[in-house]
């Protein structure tokens, strides 16, 4: 970025830790972003405000001591399951799932502890599936009676 899209001043590269708030939670992170010396305005260049959203989300996950995004992708695999059949097998949005494994979003203490439930007891899995309209499929890590 060279020019500022504001006032044509001067955009600068500035990494400095700021709050960001995630829902109503917040947390200092470091952001990386452009500031203009003559406005001041800051600009996200592409894929900035994903990666700062990624720290935050994983500073509040360590907070809070959540699953990683690996750990919920883990549970998902060994389910067997697409990201759209875990999000109607949890009764969670669409692009849900997505959001937790990429990791610009975290999963709220609740649903943590479902997935945990759900990846020490595979079997409640068919529970959920049952109640939601899932088809599990044949998988040989999940032995689901």
């Amino acid at each position: 970025m060279e020019a500022c899209p504001v006032c044509e001043g001067r955009m600068n590269r500035v990494s400095e830790e700021r709050e960001v708030r995630i829902g109503r939670r917040s947390v200092r992170v470091l952001d990386q972003f452009f500031r203009c010396s003559s406005c001041e305005e800051a600009f996200y260049a592409p894929g900035e405000m994903d990666k700062t959203l990624r720290r935050a989300s994983e500073a509040i996950r360590h907070e809070e001591g959540l699953m990683s995004p690996r750990d919920i992708r883990g549970v998902r695999e060994r389910l067997g399951l697409t990201q759209h059949a875990f999000e109607k097998l949890l009764g969670v949005g669409p692009k849900t799932v997505v959001r937790w494994e990429k990791g610009t979003v975290f999963q709220n203490a609740s649903t943590d502890s479902l997935l945990r439930v759900i990846d020490a007891l595979p079997e409640s899995a068919q529970f959920l599936a049952d109640l939601h309209g899932v088809t599990l499929p044949e998988h040989p890590q999940v032995a689901i009676q």
